[in-house]
């Protein structure tokens, strides 16, 4: 299928690539995209003509579930081959991009300093704050550091990696702007409730900005906040909204317990916050949600479709990333429902809504009221399908 992708918007922190760098990064983006659209699907065709007949003949049923299919799937040479490449295009793509970003990290550096010697926004750190264990032990989908890697006083590489990696991670669905999520949240909460104008709003684990400046394009005259854990992150993410000119208040705080007072906030959005959070830390998050909404405030969330609509194949290609590419909550969070987080939080359960998105590698996206109205032609993970749900606070106090 051909494919083709724009390069990342180029605002003023975007790291600059040289002829070589380029190339790299563009031959890792067309494997990608050869396997997602000419090798993955054939994985499914493999299931039904060998592998399920075989654990049949051998077992006198078929699989119960997503793990007895992995591991039927993870014998076959296909699989495992598909599995191998996929791992090393990973590592390959974070490799030679931050290879280029450490070339120039002094320069994102003095950038980010004087693109905050007058600053439109804030950007509050606290040096205090640890970052959670389920973030610093690991580096989430194999991106080195993490979200909350710190190399130097002034540092800002964690959030230039994640802004031009993720980028082609993403293979272009995203958006160039890194803001595909962010803007179709924003679309549906502008269908979901027309008649709001929210004051506060707070993007919760912002990363770098992309799902926030949504928010205040869509409300300029709100007050608009994001809060993550990493103090590298949030130091890019003010100065690519600087160099944006975006009026954002960025803050280092952890999204389980903030310092932001009861009944603050209008609003408060997550995108892609859960499947990268524990099961004990997301019902934290909810519950803290919960408390700094004003009453009749809204929460809207959205991440990579949960499970239950799937079949045993698409669920183990779907937990592929859990076992095999550094997401260790991929599979607690796709077993979840929304309304179940939602009710931990303290919401009613029987005022959660939910809806689907799909998007392309413009960024464009698409909304569903059903998961199964649109196929996932890639048959494999949850990069391009994504639910969107949420609820409002109670009105009373």
């Amino acid at each position: 299928m051909a494919v083709s992708i724009d390069e990342p918007f180029h605002h003023k922190m975007m790291p600059s690539v040289s002829h070589d760098e380029l190339a790299r990064q563009r031959a890792t983006l067309s494997m990608k995209l050869h396997m997602t659209y000419d090798i993955y699907p054939r994985d499914e065709d493999v299931y039904a003509a060998h592998t399920l007949p075989a654990f049949v003949k051998e077992h006198r049923r078929p699989p119960r579930d997503k793990t007895e299919v992995r591991h039927a799937m993870m014998r076959e040479p296909t699989t495992q081959m598909w599995s191998a490449i996929a791992r090393t295009m990973q590592e390959m793509l974070w490799y030679d991009t931050g290879a280029a970003i450490e070339r120039q990290l002094g320069d994102l550096m003095l950038k980010a300093r004087r693109l905050g010697e007058k600053p439109l926004g804030t950007l509050r750190l606290n040096p205090d704050l640890p970052v959670p264990r389920y973030l610093s032990a690991i580096d989430i989908h194999a991106m080195p550091g993490s979200y909350g890697g710190d190399l130097a006083e002034g540092d800002v590489y964690a959030g230039a990696l994640y802004d031009r990696g993720a980028y082609y991670y993403t293979k272009g669905l995203t958006g160039p702007l890194n803001d595909g999520s962010g803007r179709s949240l924003v679309a549906s909460f502008r269908e979901l409730f027309p008649e709001a104008r929210p004051r506060r709003i707070l993007d919760l684990g912002c990363a770098i900005g992309g799902s926030t400046i949504p928010w205040l394009d869509a409300f300029p005259e709100a007050e608009v906040h994001g809060i993550d854990v990493g103090a590298a992150v949030l130091r890019y993410a003010h100065a690519r909204a600087e160099a944006l000119e975006k009026r954002i208040h960025f803050a280092q705080e952890n999204g389980e317990q903030t310092r932001f007072p009861d009944d603050y906030f209008d609003v408060v959005a997550t995108t892609g916050v859960f499947h990268e959070t524990s099961t004990a830390a997301s019902r934290n998050i909810m519950r803290e949600i919960h408390r700094i909404l004003a009453p009749g405030g809204i929460s809207m969330n959205s991440d990579i479709p949960h499970q239950h609509a799937n079949d045993l194949h698409d669920q183990f290609m779907l937990d592929w990333d859990c076992h095999y590419n550094a997401e260790p909550f991929w599979a607690h969070w796709t077993a979840m429902t929304s309304r179940d987080l939602m009710a931990a939080g303290g919401f009613d359960p029987q005022t959660v809504w939910e809806c689907w998105r799909s998007r392309d590698h413009k960024g464009n996206f698409h909304l569903h009221d059903s998961p199964k109205e649109h196929p996932n032609e890639t048959n494999k993970g949850g990069i391009g399908k994504g639910v969107f749900w949420g609820a409002r606070k109670s009105e009373r106090t």
